[in-house]
């Protein structure tokens, strides 16, 4: 196995570790990580729509409406009629929704501390460069 391949194993784990543990810090919350993902870009930009959604996280549209429609059945968003475009709907927060989003807020500081325990602040912001840079190179593929 070569130095390349080695890396990409590496990642490879710490993706599946990281979603293990994001899974298990917000199973109380009766979400997947996938919802929660989705819970936290209608928090930090609301009333958008599902196809805003879609481009943001780089998913089909059918795959964004699956997912919006279980957090609507869950009672955790809502679509409402979109005024400046009546073939869409806009996706907005419930008070179950923005309660949901402050446990999860705190679910996501623990993984978070999990990853960079150890890391100094400096390690961090190089992990973070070439994290970026690593996406980057695959986005442009």
């Amino acid at each position: 196995m070569n130095e390349d391949e080695m890396i990409a194993r590496q990642l490879l784990q710490l993706a599946r570790r990281i979603k293990q543990r994001r899974n298990l810090h917000i199973q109380d919350l009766n979400l997947t990580t996938v919802q929660g993902d989705a819970l936290k870009y209608f928090f930090d930009h609301p009333n958008q729509t599902i196809a805003m959604f879609k481009d943001y996280q780089g998913i089909t549209h059918q795959t964004a409406r699956v997912i919006v429609q279980h957090l609507v059945h869950l009672g955790i968003v809502t679509l409402a009629p979109n005024p400046k475009d009546g073939r869409s709907k806009l996706v907005v927060l419930t008070p179950l929704g923005f309660a949901k989003y402050g446990q999860l807020d705190k679910h996501g500081w623990q993984t978070s501390e999990e990853l960079f325990a150890g890391f100094t602040p400096e390690e961090q912001r190089q992990f973070l460069t070439l994290v970026r840079r690593a996406n980057a190179n695959l986005e442009r593929k």
